[in-house]
């Protein structure tokens, strides 16, 4: 994500270990041991420090056609942080976007765009002939700004429960310690071991914790909506994970300045992903779910009035209130006449979720909208007849239908007739 032939440990890939600094660290150290190879360790080190920054520096400057494309890397990521900024709809749905999200996005691509310019002008103007601290400047800069912003926007694609986020900004508390101190004061060449065991913890920890708030989060959804269609993120995580590992693997490989090519084609498709999910991803009225949870904290939740099923059958299922795209659990109480709580613990005794309620009154719905057709001998369309049972796209409706019934809607109507 960031300029010219840089460090093989930034803020991404220092959580990686590289065999041939395994190999440098090793030699170095084992020759340090022996008085008489002491000078030998030092010029040993030295050159083969210096080539592994270098490697490619003078190329990558020398070369105007990737120096073009790290411009057009830098000018991206500043648009695409402007657009965000300035723009309050989104221009790929048409859903409300999530306001926190899009502002914690754009500061993540203008630190994207930070990261290049600091490293083009650290590197060649302010410590041109001060390679070490040169180094460890730019890699703490990228890992106070680049690590956790990218984590505090993940957080915020979450919309369940708003999470803390100091505790990630108190975790770049260390890597400025850690560079200060070993790093430019005592320019220690074990700076780099420290940094990146305490990035592999940051960042383990980081996923753990990631990993069970999408769980909740992912129960969160089905407990409190219908339609999960521009909601759910877990193939999105997927998608971005196989982004980030595919650009470790680019920059472990220091074998040539294809690396640098492709970490930055790496770069746009990143940037072009995150502007696809934000612009897609609808916002889900945070502050009316925690009135929803007020109202509901007030009342007794020990005993269930026992007429909410009755509430259902008329409110809903009666008057085919499910057949309304998006509708939510707050509203469904809101028009039965009881709070959220009660009506969540109705489906939970009843061994249900609300998603799976609405999907399963919309899929019979669907059913008899084919008998009909079957009995009146008109033509039948499984998008119309998808989209008129309440079902917000086909894709939704396909995956509902599956997990109901166990087949296709295809395989269904094949064994019906």
């Amino acid at each position: 994500m960031r300029g010219y032939a840089k460090a093989d440990f930034d803020n991404f890939t220092c959580i990686f270990v590289n065999p041939a600094h395994i190999f440098v660290n090793v030699t170095y150290r084992f020759a340090c041991f022996s008085q008489n190879c002491s000078i030998f360790a030092a010029v040993f080190r030295k050159q083969l420090f210096r080539k592994h920054f270098f490697m490619y520096e003078l190329d990558g400057l020398q070369d105007h056609l990737y120096m073009m494309l790290y411009g057009a890397t830098t000018m991206f990521a500043a648009l695409a942080s402007i657009y965000l900024l300035l723009r309050r709809h989104n221009t790929l749905s048409d859903s409300e976007p999530p306001i926190a999200l899009r502002r914690w996005t754009a500061a993540f691509f203008a630190a994207v765009a930070m990261s290049h310019v600091w490293w083009t002008t650290i590197g060649t103007i302010v410590l041109e002939d001060n390679l070490f601290v040169r180094n460890v400047i730019n890699i703490m800069l990228d890992s106070v700004t680049l690590v956790p912003l990218m984590m505090i926007v993940l957080l915020k694609m979450l919309q369940d429960r708003r999470r803390p986020l100091w505790p990630i900004l108190a975790a770049t508390v260390p890597i400025v310690i850690i560079t200060i101190t070993v790093g430019i004061i005592e320019r220690n060449p074990i700076y780099e071991d420290f940094l990146r065991i305490y990035l592999i913890i940051m960042v383990t920890t980081f996923i753990i914790y990631m990993m069970c708030a999408m769980r909740q989060y992912g129960k969160w959804l089905q407990d409190n909506y219908a339609d999960l269609e521009h909601k759910e993120l877990w193939k999105s995580m997927i998608l971005m994970a196989i982004i980030l590992m595919i650009f470790y693997c680019y920059k472990i490989n220091f074998g040539g300045n294809l690396s640098e090519y492709l970490a930055q084609l790496n770069t746009l498709i990143l940037i072009a992903f995150l502007i696809w999910r934000v612009e897609t991803l609808q916002q889900l009225n945070e502050g009316q779910e925690e009135t929803e949870e007020l109202i509901a904290s007030s009342e007794p939740t020990n005993k269930l009035p026992s007429h909410i099923g009755t509430l259902l059958k008329i409110h809903c299922e009666d008057s085919l209130l499910y057949l309304q795209n998006d509708l939510t659990l707050i509203r469904l109480s809101t028009i039965i006449g009881t709070n959220r709580t009660y009506l969540s613990s109705y489906f939970q005794q009843q061994g249900i979720t609300y998603n799976t309620y609405i999907n399963r009154l919309r899929t019979k719905h669907f059913m008899q909208l084919y008998h009909d057709s079957i009995d009146k001998k008109q033509p039948f369309s499984v998008q119309e007849a998808a989209c008129e049972s309440g079902f917000q796209s086909y894709r939704t409706f396909a995956i509902a239908f599956k997990n109901l019934m166990g087949m296709t809607a295809s395989e269904w109507m094949e064994k019906e007739t």
